[in-house]
C-alpha cells in the first residue's frame, strides 16, 4: 500500500460543527472534497457553511503512505504529527458505531485565557473523527456525520 493514496479523488467527509463562541451560536457543517490526488499529495476543498469562523479553501495535503494527520489541523489547527500531546485511547461514540480512537490535546496559553483543543484520531491512519476547542469565549466540537470512505465507515 505504500504507493496506494488512502483517498481517492471525489472522497469526502462531512463534520458537523456545533457550540458556540462568544453569544453568538454554532451550528453547520465543514465538508472536506478531495478534488485532485497525484503523485505525492492530495488537493482537498474545505467547504464550511453556518460557520463563521471557516472560509472555504483549498489546500494540499501531503501523501505520506498510511498517515493522514495533517487533516486534523483543518479542524483543530495543528496536526497530531507535529503537535500536541498524545492522551491516550478512547472509546468514542460515531454515527458509525463505537470507535476506539486516540485523543491528543493541546492547551495555548493565550493573554484573554488558555484555549483547550483535542482531535480524536484512528490509531492506524491518525484520521480525525472529531475535535473539541474550548476557551474562555466558548466550545466549539467537530464530529464525523457523513462520508462516502468505506474504511471510515467499517472500521
Amino acid at each position: 500500500m505504500a504507493d496506494e493514496a488512502l483517498l481517492k479523488k471525489g472522497d469526502h467527509v462531512i463534520y458537523s460543527v456545533i457550540g458556540n463562541v462568544g453569544t453568538a451560536q454554532v451550528q453547520g457543517i465543514m465538508a472536506l472534497k478531495v478534488v485532485k490526488v497525484k503523485k505525492g499529495e492530495y488537493l482537498v476543498d474545505v467547504l464550511p457553511k453556518g460557520v463563521p469562523f471557516l472560509k472555504r479553501a483549498r489546500l494540499t495535503f501531503p501523501i505520506d503512505e498510511m498517515n493522514l494527520a495533517d487533516i486534523g489541523g483543518v479542524l483543530a489547527g495543528w496536526s497530531v504529527r507535529a503537535d500536541g500531546t498524545r492522551m491516550g485511547e478512547e472509546v468514542v461514540p460515531t454515527k458509525f458505531g463505537d470507535r476506539t480512537l486516540v485523543r491528543y490535546q493541546r492547551i495555548e496559553v493565550k493573554d484573554d485565557g488558555n484555549v483547550q483543543t483535542e482531535q480524536f484520531v484512528d490509531p492506524v491512519h491518525n484520521f480525525p473523527y472529531a475535535a473539541r476547542m474550548s476557551g474562555s469565549s466558548g466550545e466549539v466540537q467537530f464530529g464525523i456525520m457523513e462520508t462516502n470512505i468505506a474504511w471510515i465507515k467499517e472500521a
